[in-house]
């Protein structure tokens, strides 16, 4: 599947997508296991990592693994389990959530709102795909785990050592191109433009943002066949791409709910206290990665 395919798909199944959030139930910990893909001594040793890392720091990690998301996708999950157990401290939103969905293949990096800039999504998405996508192609799941936490953990006490290096697909040219981080980038730029946009007055930065976009069309394409077009179009798809952020943004402002992730997220409720003494009640502004294997 090419990169255009990709793209396609993705506009395809976000509009359509029903979410179906089932909480697996209570922690009794930093970490907790409920599809037995974790070794009891690996468990007992994380378990300890986590702990002592909360103590040292007042960050939480929460390392939860499922048998599946029940049909539900990877981030609205992480989203929905996040709130649900408070992780992270209330008035801080310092909490971070390794999700695991063993059926399903697929793993996720939750990030909360006050560790998005510690932790930037993209530092998320080379753990997933540096180290824990490969450990977990080879069945080592309690590896690729710890790994991921320590490389975390070191890169939040300002250690870049553990974060790796991902390199992509080699195209004929010699260019190597990551086509999954290509989309990554895209959709995490739309994120970014929407956010800023909601937040602004101006209706006619959409515009200009759609501009910017057509002249880079033209630039890549021609301007005589497609530039032209493409130029009016997306202008006009900006002012009301922008009308509508904005006004969304607004209305969840007044209401005091929580922002969705196409805005950005935002400070939600607590979500509750945890289920032990470790979860504080934090949450999650929507920041992270997602994967599979």
């Amino acid at each position: 599947m090419n990169l255009l395919q990709k793209i396609f798909l993705l506009t395809l199944i976000f509009p359509i997508v029903v979410f179906g959030y089932t909480s697996p139930g209570k922690p009794a910990g930093f970490v907790n296991d409920f599809a037995s893909m974790i070794s009891v001594n690996e468990k007992s040793d994380l378990e300890t990592k986590l702990s002592t890392f909360e103590k040292q720091t007042g960050n939480e990690i929460s390392v939860v693994a499922i048998a599946n998301l029940g049909g539900d996708t990877i981030e609205n999950y992480a989203v929905k389990l996040f709130a649900e157990w408070g992780i992270g401290k209330k008035d801080k939103d310092n909490g971070i959530l390794i999700l695991v969905a063993r059926d399903d293949r697929k793993m996720r990096i939750e990030v909360g709102y006050g560790l998005e800039g510690t932790v930037p999504d993209l530092v998320a998405n080379q753990i997933i795909n540096g180290i824990m996508k490969p450990a977990f192609q080879n069945g080592d799941f309690g590896i690729g785990i710890s790994n991921a936490v320590d490389a975390l953990i070191a890169y939040i006490k300002g250690d870049t050592s553990l974060i790796p290096i991902i390199s992509g697909s080699q195209t004929s040219s010699g260019i190597h191109i990551n086509f999954d981080f290509v989309i990554f980038l895209i959709i995490f730029g739309v994120q970014f433009f929407t956010s800023v946009l909601s937040r602004s007055k101006s209706w006619w930065a959409g515009g200009v943002v759609g501009g910017i976009a057509g002249i880079i069309i033209g630039l890549i394409f021609g301007f005589v066949f497609v530039g032209f077009t493409a130029l009016p179009i997306l202008i006009i798809v900006g002012l009301i791409f922008d009308y509508f952020v904005s006004t969304n943004y607004s209305k969840y402002k007044t209401q005091g709910g929580r922002m969705p992730w196409w805005i950005g997220g935002g400070r939600s409720g607590s979500g509750g206290s945890g289920g032990f003494g470790g979860f504080g009640g934090g949450s999650s502004g929507g920041g992270g990665s997602s994967g599979s294997w």
